[in-house]
């Protein structure tokens, strides 16, 4: 009689519950989670805890031409707007699929995990990523054969590089979008993880939003051409019902997402509204038409709403304390100075600051000692009039007969210096380096349980044994970090630059030493591979890191 009654009881309990929690499901449905906790229960009746899909809820044609118009909107379309940026895709299909991790071994390393960041600029080549993936033939058929033969050394070296990629459990992605027409209105992130066989998380920094576009603006054309008129219009006009403008990043994995977090951070150093918005003067056309000109780069009016976010996705890993691992997806913005990226990489470093499981930072740093925000003479005399560097040379000017020669050969040690090296000696007045402060905060930070980022650059565990400051996990080469990207036409080092970044809190209380146990080993940037196509998959090159899940048999000695 006991247990009978007992077994009634607790199915009446359980549908009091259901009862009392649906009337709750809108208010879970508003927060920033990763499910609300009837969403958890609904999968776990289906076998599992995880979350199987869940969807944006987008923006509407028309109220992204209301937001073309008006950047801070009030109303139901705020609530809109704001939940949109604190909720993300997530996607485990590809575990409950029986996908599971590579898991790969090595016998220095022993097993480990691979993690791997590529920014795509902006989606525009989704269809041959996904060739590049799925096939070698099709990756050769992509090889430049006025720069690689196949067969040479260096197209096996660009096999190789490949091949280390495919073999990433983890991948970052930047500059992923949804439904803009540059990149065939796809679902990027949707289709690269279904490519990959990954689950994926998605999130939005930023949507497209520019009059022109959306039909709210139209384009005027100071000659009558006909022709020019209806190209002009051809390559702007979209189709309302595939349209969405979304622009953000995903985080795509071969274990399973347990955990999202996203919000914009509070640090904007360029409004991608405004900025954009405003009336481009004679310098920035001057410079425009350089770009063009010189690099074969277009820069154009990119009208966004949004900014750039705190992006935090927690997989289950079995090998690692508490079974978690924490990626924060990074994509700091581009159009400020450094201090600007600091500013918000310390936001993200204060929310990071209680997790005690191991961390991964990756992502586009966006790490140039410029800025690239549209430019006036007024704001070139502002900045230079306000550099204590620029009255150090006019003093040079002034006392010194020799000052042109001076002054020159200072610019170009300083150069020469700071040459894909961000993290070289600043000397101010002098010899500048102004992203130089951004590497000490990374190095100085702690977490509350006392875990430090790894800044160790060990022969052993360096690509090609160059050493040097985190050389372990970013890739050194003759001069400074190998770069991660460069414009369509470089010209020698002008054009290339070292933008993107991997910090790594693993089990060390001193950025300098402790054990390797899940430290970054054998971080690589994979230029040739991207580089030496006919046509670069993107502006930027992969990079990849190996992290042993036990110490690893590597010493001094080896």
């Amino acid at each position: 009689m006991f247990m009978p009654l007992q077994g009634k009881i607790s199915k009446f309990i359980s549908a009091a519950l259901i009862l009392f929690l649906a009337p709750l499901q809108p208010l879970f449905s508003e927060l920033p989670q990763l499910g609300s906790p009837l969403d958890l229960a609904a999968n776990a009746i289906q076998g599992g805890s995880y979350v199987r899909h869940q969807d944006l809820n987008y923006l509407t044609y028309e109220e992204l031409q209301q937001l073309s118009l008006d950047p801070d909107p009030k109303g139901e379309l705020k609530k809109k707007l704001d939940k949109l940026w604190h909720t993300s895709i997530i996607n485990n299909e590809a575990y409950y699929d029986g996908v599971k991790p590579h898991s790969p071994e090595d016998f220095r390393l022993g097993p480990y995990l691979r993690v791997a960041s590529w920014n795509v600029e902006k989606s525009f080549n989704i269809d041959e990523l996904k060739q590049f993936f799925l096939s070698e033939a099709s990756f050769n058929s992509m090889i430049n054969p006025a720069e690689v033969m196949l067969g040479s050394p260096e197209h096996q070296e660009m096999l190789r590089q490949r091949k280390r990629l495919l073999n990433a459990d983890v991948f970052l992605f930047q500059e992923m979008e949804i439904g803009i027409k540059r990149s065939k209105y796809y679902n990027a992130a949707a289709e690269i993880a279904k490519t990959l066989k990954m689950n994926y998380a998605y999130a939005a920094q930023y949507l497209e939003v520019d009059p022109v576009t959306l039909g709210t603006e139209v384009l005027e054309f100071e000659e009558d051409d006909k022709a020019i008129e209806a190209e002009a219009r051809e390559f702007f006009e979209v189709d309302p019902a595939k349209f969405k403008g979304v622009f953000g990043s995903a985080v795509m994995s071969r274990y399973p997402i347990k955990y999202v977090e996203v919000r914009p951070l509070k640090t904007m150093p360029y409004d991608w509204y405004s900025g954009e918005l405003k009336k481009v003067g004679i310098t920035e056309r001057v410079r425009r038409a350089g770009a063009k000109g010189v690099f074969k780069n277009i820069i154009q009016r990119e009208l966004k709403v949004g900014n750039r976010h705190f992006f935090r996705v927690d997989l289950e890993v079995p090998e690692l304390p508490n079974k978690t691992l924490t990626i924060i997806n990074v994509h700091l913005e581009i159009k400020c100075l450094p201090k600007g990226r600091q500013a918000q990489m310390a936001e993200i470093l204060s929310y990071v600051r209680d997790i005690k499981n191991p961390v991964i930072l990756m992502g586009d740093y966006n790490m140039s000692p410029t800025d690239i925000s549209p430019t006036t003479a007024g704001r070139i005399i502002k900045r230079t009039a306000g550099s204590p560097t620029t009255w150090f040379s006019l003093a040079v000017n002034v006392l010194s007969p020799h000052a042109l020669i001076i002054n020159t050969t200072r610019a170009l040690s300083n150069f020469t210096k700071n040459l894909n090296d961000p993290t070289a000696k600043s000397i101010p007045v002098v010899a500048p380096n102004p992203t130089k402060p951004f590497f000490e905060m990374m190095e100085d930070y702690r977490f509350t349980d006392g875990g430090a980022f790894d800044f160790r650059g060990d022969k052993e565990r360096s690509m090609h044994g160059r050493a040097g400051t985190l050389s372990n996990s970013n890739q050194r080469g003759k001069k400074g970090f190998v770069t991660s990207f460069r414009v369509l036409r470089p010209i020698g080092i002008v054009g290339k630059y070292r933008l993107d970044w991997v910090f790594v809190k693993s089990f060390l209380k001193d950025p300098e030493s402790g054990p390797y146990r899940f430290a970054p080993h054998f971080g690589e940037t994979l230029e040739d591979m991207n580089f030496n196509l006919t046509l670069p998959l993107s502006d930027h090159a992969p990079s990849v890191i190996d992290l042993p899940f036990n110490e690893p048999k590597i010493s001094s000695a080896n």
